[in-house]
């Protein structure tokens, strides 16, 4: 299991840690950003999805403070990036495609250094923190010399030294074995719940998105499309179900307008109808009383992939054209 040093207090989980309005971002004609606003409230796991391009990494930037927006404001815990810069930064830790390196160092000598900038050093801390991420402390191999992976790894050790209440990952993945997966994704996961941690994450492997995040923002050509929560709850909300029945025209006639609803769509055989999951009963109920045989219900939560094809999936949407 993967844990900080040391561990912070843990916040009211109601609470907006981090707050993004109204942020714009242009490089010269091109419009990068266009009127993002988003919080992540303590303790939650928030993904930042989308294609090459669509701004993910400015908007990571600007969140970090490594790049001025144009308009717009990030604050995280009331300390405004730009009219509090230094208290804003102490609270936050950053692993953006890869943190620089010194390739002669040792892994221990890079924590040690960055523990002695930031004010926190101490051999225990720089120990503990190596072997949470699965790196061997004593060990005097340069860095130049390590794998990606193990490159990750002290990138990830980097970003959490000194216990910060948010977490920013660009692409965390990266480099990792499936064992290396697991360990990071039980560790996002233990963040909030047990720590008050928030953490706000790209990757374009959607499968490890789904299983370590509360809630997932789209993106595309620098503005916000859609987010979906991926709590329990909320995947209640994009079920789809497939019906098959006695007669399914009629079934159809009948459930075309309901207000709970969603999409439905006729099959060859049967139907496909986008509903909660707690609204399922209410369906199947109505069916019967219209003395519509049901023979089949079969639920199928949609995916992260899916919610993403459906933004960016096929020509015009960012996908393959």
């Amino acid at each position: 299991m993967w844990t900080p040093g040391v561990a912070p207090t843990a916040l009211d989980a109601s609470s907006g840690l981090l707050e993004v309005s109204h942020v714009g971002k242009s490089f010269g004609r091109r419009a990068a950003l266009s009127d993002v606003s988003f919080s992540v409230g303590a303790g939650e796991v928030v993904g930042l999805v989308g294609p090459n391009g669509a701004g993910k990494s400015t908007a990571f930037r600007i969140v970090c403070g490594l790049l001025r927006p144009d308009s717009g404001t990030v604050t995280l815990e009331g300390h405004d990036v730009r009219r509090h810069p230094r208290a804003f930064r102490s609270q936050i830790g950053v692993l953006i495609e890869g943190p620089g390196y010194y390739p002669g160092l040792s892994a221990s000598s890079h924590l040690s250094y960055l523990a002695r900038v930031r004010g926190c050093f101490s051999r225990e801390l720089v120990t503990r923190t190596l072997e949470e991420v699965g790196l061997a402390a004593d060990s005097r191999k340069p860095v130049g010399k390590f794998s990606l992976g193990m490159k990750q790894r002290l990138g990830i050790a980097m970003a959490i030294l000194h216990s910060p209440r948010l977490l920013v990952l660009d692409e965390p993945m990266n480099g990792l074995d499936p064992v290396g997966m697991a360990s990071l994704r039980g560790f996002l996961r233990d963040l909030g719940p047990r720590r008050g941690v928030s953490v706000l994450v790209s990757s374009h492997l959607l499968h490890e998105v789904e299983q370590v995040c509360d809630r997932v923002l789209f993106i595309r050509d620098g503005r916000l499309v859609d987010e979906a929560s991926l709590t329990r709850e909320g995947l209640a909300e994009i079920e789809t179900v497939l019906l098959r029945t006695g007669d399914d025209a009629l079934a159809l006639r009948l459930l075309e307008g309901q207000p709970f609803v969603r999409e439905l769509v006729p099959l060859p055989v049967g139907l496909e109808c986008r509903t909660a999951a707690r609204e399922v009963p209410l369906l199947v109920e109505l069916l019967v009383r219209a003395e519509v045989a049901v023979h089949q219900v079969t639920p199928r939560r949609r995916s992260l992939e899916d919610l993403y094809l459906s933004h960016y999936g096929g020509p015009g949407k960012g996908g393959i054209e």
